[in-house]
């Protein structure tokens, strides 16, 4: 597939380019294409990964699709570039005769128009662009239903008619036909209200507009509000009014449409298209007829809902699957050339993960285990980053390839560091709300890590691998990677109940793949609640191998010479060790004699207090080690997808401590019966105590639970997903 990039003159959000180009990111992945968003003035507090268009390394096979919207210095820029070059129609040419010329200039210098609608394609054509393509434009409906507004509902009179007038679609030049259909309106209804929302971007003459409208009564300036806040706006007003001249995709009507919000609109442009009969059309400005038939539709719930429903079924016409297959045959001249699969004796299989090699985290322990075990089975490439920390994604390993227990690795360098404050003030304020996709892609570039070289690889080579094993769909290196390669990928997602599993954009990332393969029960569960068309799924897990250990050992070289509670993992606020700190804090004060903290693993906080022995990261000889000693293990998280300490714990005849707060946790117990769950420090008490009494019945069921997990089965479930991919293309 081919490298496709997007320029902007600017990425400012609520103008037509910026929410095209990234409309239009999602799809190009879905068919396999990885591009970059570059910007001639990009943003940097709002959008950090749009990059500069100096900063763009293009090679001369790769796209770039410049977004027209108008006469700008966009224009000069995209035919210096020395690659090959497209163009996407934001904004119909108006009477401005330097729109016009630009766009007539271009139609010998790029080799691909893309055109939203069949008014764009026409005026593409008259400019004198050859291979002009259409391709749908599309909503995501679901992200306008009633469910979808919950905060931010903008206190609305009951009983009165409120028209919202989308601003971007005034006019240019010409402000006063919002005010003259104003003042018609509240001559019929003196109660009725006006909001203007979204950027007033297109207006020329705008203070002085917003002077004169600001002092009349019934008329609201929004201006750019949140997603959720817009979604209240539309679904709390009558009717949605357009006075575009120039829209070239109808988009702002598409969302209208999916809140179920009566349109009406001036048929022109792409209007027409767009509507096909739904909604009302109108082709003169006659603002009193409009005021008139504003009120009717107002107060007429029979009108409203015959409107209302013809909108639905044309909605239709305008689903992502759609629109990804119109793409699909305007690009068909990107694709390339299809590189040669041969049959081979092991399926060529690349592993995408966030990190690999000695680094500490379950996703990654996980991968590596399945790496090794694979390798006899497949021909095995990882794909990863140069970062060993997740929490700043910093390039600490040379980028290339190299072989970590004997399979070849491949490193891509992180395109930038992840600044935690940013992105934990930026999840504030987004987990909870209903979103639209640029916020939450906003947030999952800004977790990261972001890996071009990766992304290209796919998008270049990802042909020549018979299949692809993908890890933790959290991070953006899986979720942009999965939907590029989905029909030939095995996610395993690590899920857990937080926040971001809400965000809609991870759809893709559960249904696209040829199957999932979950870690327990638990994680089964959760994925079909919360995405119930997602891939075939199939509970695998991971297998356990009881290594002999030396207590004595242990005790010798950390010098703990008490009995103790183990914890092995990242020593961080997101698995629970605040918590468990204090809780073990209150177990050392009322106890006479109770057991020490061992903390093993990379720390990013202080873990301190009395009997608390903070090792840092350990060798694997020492971890079975410290197992072979422990009293029990301590496995504090309340977010997990599959405990491997708890497996591991069970293998060794230890009994296992664990957050209540956790499904799997509390799962894995309750099949195991062999430990105990906490949810304050009073329990965490009686765990203890009753770990401590029963510990020899406790750590016999642990070891008949661990013997069920056999890596043989884990290889098998593996080698019977891939070979699914392999033969049935």
């Amino acid at each position: 597939m081919a490298v496709v990039h997007q320029l902007l003159l600017r990425f400012r959000r609520g103008e037509p380019a910026t929410e095209s180009a990234i409309r239009l990111s999602a799809l190009l992945r879905r068919l396999g294409h990885w591009g970059e968003l570059a910007a001639l003035e990009p943003p940097r507090s709002e959008a950090p990964w749009v990059r500069s268009l100096g900063s763009l390394r293009l090679r001369r096979t790769d796209w770039v699709l410049g977004h027209h919207a108008g006469a700008s210095a966009l224009t000069a820029r995209l035919l210096l570039l020395g690659c090959r070059r497209g163009l996407v129609l934001d904004v119909l040419p108006s009477a401005d005769p330097g729109s016009r010329a630009q766009l007539a200039g271009l139609a010998s210098r790029v080799e691909l128009a893309l055109a939203p609608s069949t008014a764009a394609a026409r005026a593409l054509e008259r400019a004198g662009h050859r291979n002009v393509m259409r391709f749908t434009p599309h909503v995501e409906a679901d992200r306008f239903g009633q469910d979808r507004a919950p905060h931010g509902r903008p206190r609305l009179a009951p009983g009165r008619p409120v028209v919202v007038c989308d601003a971007g679609s005034l006019a240019p030049r010409r402000p006063e036909e919002v005010l003259a259909f104003h003042r018609e309106l509240l001559r019929l209804r003196p109660d009725a209200q006006l909001l203007l929302l979204g950027r007033l971007h297109a207006l020329q003459g705008v203070r002085p507009f917003v002077r004169q409208a600001v002092r009349l009564r019934g008329l609201r300036f929004l201006g750019q509000r949140a997603h959720d806040e817009r979604v209240a706006v539309l679904r709390g007003a009558q009717l949605f009014l357009s006075l575009a001249e120039n829209d070239a995709s109808g988009e702002s009507l598409l969302e209208a449409m999916a809140a179920d919000l009566p349109v009406l609109a001036f048929a022109t442009g792409a209007v027409p298209e767009a509507l096909d009969g739904a909604g009302v059309g109108f082709t003169e400005k006659r603002f009193a007829f409009l005021a008139e038939l504003a009120v009717q539709l107002s107060e007429s719930p029979a009108l409203r809902e015959r409107v209302v429903e013809g909108q639905r079924r044309r909605l239709g016409a305008f689903s992502a699957e759609r629109a990804e297959k119109s793409l699909r045959v305007a690009l068909a001249t990107l694709a390339g050339p299809t590189l040669p699969r041969r049959r081979r004796r092991r399926p060529r299989v690349a592993v995408l993960v966030q990190r690999y090699g000695d680094v500490t985290g379950g996703a990654e322990a996980l991968a590596r285990s399945i790496v090794r075990r694979m390798s006899r089975h497949w021909e095995v490439t990882v794909l990863t980053t140069c970062a060993t920390d997740h929490l700043t994604w910093g390039n600490t390993l040379p980028a290339g390839s190299s072989s970590v227990d004997g399979a070849r690795v491949v490193r891509f360098p992180v395109r930038f560091q992840r600044e935690m404050p940013v992105l934990n003030a930026l999840s504030r304020r987004l987990f909870g709300r209903s979103l639209d996709r640029g916020e939450e892609e906003r947030w999952v570039a800004l977790q990261g890590p972001l890996v071009p070289g990766l992304w290209r690889h796919l998008s270049e080579e990802g042909g020549r691998y018979d299949g692809f094993v993908a890890f933790t769909y959290l991070y953006a290196l899986t979720a942009w990677a999965v939907p590029m390669v989905g029909a030939r990928t095995l996610l395993v997602p690590t899920a857990h109940d937080e926040p971001p599993l809400a965000f809609e954009c991870y759809r893709e990332v559960f249904e696209r793949p040829r199957g999932l393969l979950v870690s327990t029960p638990e994680e089964l569960g959760l994925v079909r609640r919360r995405f119930p068309h997602h891939a075939r799924a199939r509970v695998v897990g991971a297998g356990v191998e009881r290594r002999p250990g030396d207590p004595r050992r242990f005790r010798r070289r950390h010098r703990v010479d008490r009995p103790y509670l183990l914890y092995v993992g990242r020593v961080e606020a997101g698995k629970g060790i605040p918590e468990l700190l204090a809780f073990h804090r209150a177990l050392w004060a009322s106890e006479r004699e109770p057991p020490a903290l061992v903390l093993a693993g990379h720390a990013s906080l202080r873990a301190e207090g009395p009997g608390v022995h903070a090792l840092g990261r350990i060798s694997e000889q020492d971890k079975w080690d410290a197992l072979a000693g422990a009293t029990a293990v301590v496995v504090p998280s309340p977010l997990e997808s599959l405990s491997l300490l708890a497996l591991e714990a069970f293998a060794a005849g230890v009994p296992v401590i664990g957050n209540a707060h956790s499904d799997v946790v509390r799962g894995q117990l309750r099949r195991s019966g062999a430990g105990r769950v906490y949810s304050d420090a009073a329990t965490f008490r009686e765990a203890v105590q009753a770990v401590i009494a029963r510990r020899a019945p406790l750590a016999r069921k642990g070891r008949a639970f661990a013997a069920k997990h056999r890596w043989s089965n884990v290889v098998q479930a593996y080698r019977q997903e891939m070979k699914r991919i392999v033969e049935e293309p």
